[in-house]
């Protein structure tokens, strides 16, 4: 307790004023010997506990604020206070080469500490500079409740950093122009023991990803809505990715995350997971883009109002899995639900799945589906509950090439749907409530004496009653409502 006695007794308390000078006859240390800018505070600021305290108003910056380790900048208000790139701002002509910090409003490296909260961080719609807050071989830093808006490559560039917390912060067209690559509103790489969460993160604007990443190890991206015009929701497509969990997010599109070859085991990690994808609203049809092994998909509700693609995705490489998709409802599936394209993908499984298909014309496809047998195996399908239109009968399976004999699919309920293989039950009404929210409990059986209950084969996972039950949901759950924010 002395300690920290000590150290709050040490720190001091800065101000930025919109009426302030930088003038070295100021201290900050009152308002009426404010300064006028962060970049003039950062340098006067010492290392250590201390507080740049930003007053309302809007603050023309011409060159980046460099924070030192332990400080906290904070503004009246992220719709209070307002740090803007002035007209004069220098650019370069391709940042991606060099990703200089000097194109950030706010940059810092080898840091310590550092907390940013309550701020807008903007740039003029028609000359964006590159970038709001470089982070660079930093650990300890809480970036809070921002307003990130107009930047042409990264809103927030995280990189080779720890225990980062990104939290509820307003991304808005941040990453408007590719420069040999695309960026990411929010751009992180090499990011260990972090979490970004309960932001919303949306474009109109340029084809930049929502969130786009790589090399991350336990880091959580949760209840978050992704909502961008361009690219993916989420990419990270590096080869070293574990224990990444995304969960409770709104995403309008895909979440790419594939590896072309098999990745490391994530156990050596300390972690059973490279991904673990659930309880997320998830509304492209173009679902996940993998393949990548350790992948787990679960407790999701794909609800597909964007059509043209396939669930699950594997494009391209060997991989060998393992890749789990359960427990999630899929509706107006147009294509697939598993599609398998170039390279080798073994080791799926799914199970306890309720798959709703839609009327999709030209565009109905087979829901397990591979090219030719030389791509796939140790493909199981088991617990779920297919639904196809009557007016549109679904095929299950290819019936060529030798897939059939890849895939072992068994004790599924099949609802007009064609090619079922023997060990499966067709055409029974599954007996769902059909009331309330969907995915639960309108997904969910509606009593006891539903057909479903007690119908599934034991999978190794948690059920009630005599068996589990077939599809998403459990007789007797007390499954509360996904907590997607709006």
């Amino acid at each position: 307790m002395i300690d920290v006695l000590l150290i709050l007794a040490l720190a001091d308390v800065f101000h930025v004023a919109a009426d302030g000078a930088d003038d070295p006859a100021r201290d900050g240390k009152s308002p009426p010997a404010a300064w006028k800018s962060l970049a003039y505070a950062c340098e006067r600021v010492p290392e250590g506990a201390h507080t740049i305290r930003l007053g309302a108003g809007t603050f023309p910056a011409s060159r980046t604020a460099r924070p030192r380790s332990g400080l906290t900048i904070e503004g009246a208000g992220r719709d209070a206070t307002r740090i803007v790139a002035a007209a004069d701002w220098p650019l370069s002509e391709d940042p991606s080469k060099k990703n200089p910090a000097e194109e950030y409003l706010i940059a810092f490296e080898k840091a310590e500490g550092i907390a940013i909260r309550s701020i807008a961080l903007a740039s003029d719609p028609v000359r964006r500079i590159t970038g709001a807050v470089r982070v660079l071989n930093s650990k300890k830093v809480i970036l809070r409740d921002l307003h990130v808006r107009d930047f042409r490559w990264n809103g927030l560039h995280l990189e080779l950093s720890s225990e980062v917390e990104v939290d509820s912060c307003l991304l808005e067209d941040a990453s408007t122009e590719k420069f040999g690559f695309h960026g990411g509103l929010i751009r992180s790489r090499w990011l260990k023991n972090s979490r970004i969460h309960h932001c919303r993160i949306v474009s109109t604007t340029g084809k930049g990803y929502g969130y786009k990443g790589g090399g991350h190890e336990r880091t959580r991206i949760d209840h978050n809505v992704i909502d961008v015009a361009g690219e993916f929701s989420i990419e990270s497509a590096h080869e070293n990715e574990y224990g990444v969990e995304i969960d409770h997010n709104l995403a309008t599109r895909c979440i790419s995350i594939p590896k072309g070859g098999q990745g490391d085991d994530p156990n050596r990690r300390g972690t059973p997971y490279s991904f673990w994808i659930h309880d997320n609203l998830l509304t492209d049809s173009y679902t996940v883009e993998g393949p990548r092994n350790h992948l787990l998909f679960e407790r999701n509700h794909v609800r597909i109002a964007k059509t043209g693609g396939r669930v699950y995705t594997h494009h391209g490489g060997k991989n060998h899995g393992p890749v789990w998709i359960r427990h999630n409802v899929v509706e107006n599936v147009d294509r697939a639900l598993v599609w398998m394209n170039q390279g080798l993908a073994e080791n799926i499984e799914v199970s306890n799945n309720t798959v709703v298909c839609a009327e999709a014309g030209p565009r109905a496809g087979t829901l397990i589906d591979s090219y030719s047998e030389e791509r796939l195996n140790g493909w199981t399908v088991r617990n779920n509950v297919f639904v196809a239109p009557a007016s549109e009968p679904r095929k299950l399976i290819p019936s060529a090439r030798g897939v059939p004999a890849k895939i072992s699919v068994s004790n599924d309920l099949c609802i007009n749907l064609t090619g079922v293989p023997a060990g499966n039950i067709e055409g029974s009404d599954p007996g769902f409530r059909k009331s309330g929210d969907a995915p639960w409990p309108f997904f969910a059986p509606a009593s006891d004496e539903a057909f479903v209950v007690d119908r599934g084969l034991d999978v190794g996972l948690p059920f009630k009653g005599k068996a589990p039950d077939l599809g998403a949901y459990e007789w007797g759950d007390e499954r509360p409502l996904l907590e997607i924010p709006k």
